[in-house]
């Protein structure tokens, strides 16, 4: 059975990272986030936070996971927490850990390794 690809601009969803996660998914194929939003399991495009432009490759997130500002202290104490992560965050609400990897088998053009991507020179 051949499987079905499409093409990496039919992908609906977006997900903004930050360059650094952009580097390290295309360095290593896999990565890891946090956010203050929800996206469920599934596959996405990627948006440059920094610069808006929409990245040449799509991820898929196949794990999540949640944690209170309250659960973490009391888990690993105030002093390993960075409050900044709750500043968009309700009072007892939940941010959300993702970990995500390229997505190369149902998305065509999506780069398989960082030397098939467009390198950025510092």
């Amino acid at each position: 059975m051949d499987e079905f690809q499409v093409e990496l601009g039919r992908v609906g969803h977006l997900i903004p990272l930050d360059s650094l996660r952009i580097q390290e998914t295309l360095q290593s194929g896999s990565c890891t986030f946090i956010s203050d939003k929800f996206y469920n399991k599934g596959i996405y495009r990627v948006r440059n936070k920094q610069s808006g432009a929409l990245e040449n490759f799509a991820i898929r997130i196949y794990r999540i996971e949640a944690a209170t500002y309250q659960g973490l202290v009391d888990e690993l104490g105030a002093e390993c927490i960075d409050t900044s992560l709750w500043r968009n965050v309700p009072e007892g609400a939940p941010v959300f850990f993702y970990a995500f990897k390229l997505e190369n088998r149902f998305v065509k053009n999506a780069p398989k390794k960082e030397n098939e991507a467009l390198c950025v020179k510092a």
